[in-house]
């Protein structure tokens, strides 16, 4: 049994008194453990795709199972238990936090919300789930604002694991650190799936990170699948418009791909 299975998804917005549709028929699965990257454009349904399957926005049409459940059809407390198997890291986390809280602050949130360790418990976790992504415990007392983007994305991670997920959404999680951090950052997400079997929905535009983290791919068009399978076959060798302008769109792609195999 997959993990997530999305069947005919589909999501429509009216602008300007026009309808238009952002995700149409979009069907895929993600097993225990594995990464799928949904890859594409700006505007080709990769963000509304993590609202859908995070139920922060609802489909028009579609159906989303999750760990064996119908994940539309829960509700009150069944919806709110099975969010903590269910996690998601934004592109920017100072956006996704509130800056002026602490380190500490935006760790024990989801640890006392969701009732997994008491209070005298949980400066402990904290602790722990900041060494578990390379961050010193001395750092719980700072305010997000005053730390690197770097050491926000690793928080953001933290926040994210301290629920035990089986599954986290991440939405170009990397794209706004530099070179040097996204490799790090890269490297840790690894280590997290080698350790825990944590699946990843990888959300990007950026092949050469798909084809690093990535065993299979999405590509999508206007909120339809373009082209789909192997993470390497699909970008070394794109059958689809869309598939061969995002390869042309990244200069550097073929020599970094080689660089890695």
């Amino acid at each position: 049994m997959s993990l997530l299975t999305v069947s005919n998804l589909t999501k429509r917005y009216r602008r300007g008194g026009k309808v238009v549709t952002a995700v149409d028929d979009v069907s895929f699965h993600i097993e225990p453990g594995e990464t799928l990257a949904l890859a594409g454009p700006s505007g080709s349904g990769k963000s509304t795709i993590a609202g859908l399957v995070l139920r922060l926005i609802e489909p028009d049409a579609g159906r989303i199972e999750f760990e064996g459940d119908d994940f539309l059809a829960l509700r009150g407390a069944k919806l709110r238990a099975r969010r903590a198997r269910l996690q998601m890291v934004f592109q920017d986390p100072l956006a996704a936090f509130n800056p002026r809280a602490t380190v500490a602050r935006v760790l024990d949130d989801p640890l006392r919300i969701h009732g997994i360790a008491s209070r005298a418990e949980r400066p402990r976790r904290i602790a722990a789930l900041l060494e578990r992504v390379g961050l010193a415990a001395d750092l719980a007392p700072r305010a997000i604002h005053e730390i690197s983007g770097g050491q926000r994305q690793r928080v953001a991670i933290a926040r994210a694991i301290a629920t035990g997920p089986s599954l986290i959404v991440l939405d170009e999680a990397v794209s706004a650190l530099d070179v040097s951090v996204r490799g790090q950052i890269l490297d840790l997400l690894l280590d997290l799936q080698s350790q825990e079997r944590i699946a990843y929905l990888f959300i990007s535009h950026d092949l050469g990170v798909v084809r690093a983290l990535a065993r299979r791919v999405i590509l999508l068009d206007a909120g339809r699948i373009a082209e789909s399978g192997d993470a390497r076959a699909v970008i070394d060798a794109p059958q689809s418009a869309i598939g061969r302008a995002l390869v042309a769109a990244a200069p550097r792609l073929k020599r970094t791909t080689q660089d890695a195999s």
